[in-house]
C-alpha cells in the first residue's frame, strides 16, 4: 500500500516565512499572481497561463523569480 504524504508547496508559504526581506503574510502564490496580473494588464486568462509553471516549479526556481521580480516591488 502506497503512503500519501501531504507536503506544503513552497508557493503556499507566507511571504514573511519564505523571505527574510518580506513582512507580508500573503502566500507566495498570491504575491506571484498579483505581480503577474499587473504585468498582464489584469488579463486573467494570460495570468492563469503564466502561473501554471509555478505549480510544479522547483523551490529554487520560484525563489529566484520572486527575488528578481517581487523583491524590487516590495522595496518601493
Amino acid at each position: 500500500m502506497a503512503k500519501t504524504v501531504d507536503e506544503t508547496l513552497f508557493i503556499d508559504y507566507q511571504m514573511s516565512d519564505a523571505f527574510d526581506w518580506s513582512d507580508s503574510e500573503m502566500p507566495v502564490r498570491d504575491a506571484i499572481w498579483d505581480y503577474l496580473m499587473e504585468k498582464n494588464s489584469h488579463d486573467t486568462l494570460k495570468t492563469e497561463a503564466d502561473m501554471k509553471p509555478f505549480m510544479t516549479m522547483a523551490e529554487a526556481d520560484v525563489r529566484d523569480f520572486v527575488e528578481k521580480n517581487l523583491k524590487t516591488v516590495a522595496s518601493k
